[in-house]
């Protein structure tokens, strides 16, 4: 699987979005959602759904950034994100050869073994308060 990253995003109307990256199975876009910025890997030619989202503060350039440094088929997630709104949660083909940044994540996007910077996060015990 070869992934493109666009050196500008791209604007796709129908999801009022821009797509940031696409490779052989989705495309990642950035819409403005709420008080958030969701990054969304929609199927190739489907235009009804996506099959993961991540949450982020409202900065275009930190989704930008997080995307641009991502590999989806090594890397299950990308980084910087605070929500997981969708389940279950996205396993990159090879993930075994990035095991480091695979190890288990809790709903807001910390690593487990280190804890959540979110108070009573309900997955990481021990969280760092």
């Amino acid at each position: 699987m070869t992934v493109v990253h666009h050196p500008e995003p791209i604007l796709d109307v129908h999801w009022q979005g821009y797509e940031l990256a696409a490779d052989d199975t989705h495309r990642y876009l950035w819409l403005w959602h709420g008080f958030n910025i969701r990054l969304v890997a929609v199927p190739i030619d489907d235009q009804l759904g996506y099959d993961h989202g991540w949450c982020y503060p409202r900065d275009p350039g930190l989704v930008a950034d997080a995307v641009s440094i991502w590999n989806p088929e090594t890397q299950d997630e990308p980084l910087g994100w605070h929500k997981r709104p969708t389940h279950p949660v996205r396993r990159a083909p090879r993930r075994d050869e990035a095991p480091d940044h695979n190890r288990p994540r809790c709903v807001h996007g910390c690593y487990i073994h280190t804890g959540c910077r979110t108070v009573a996060c309900p997955e990481a015990n021990g969280a760092r308060r």
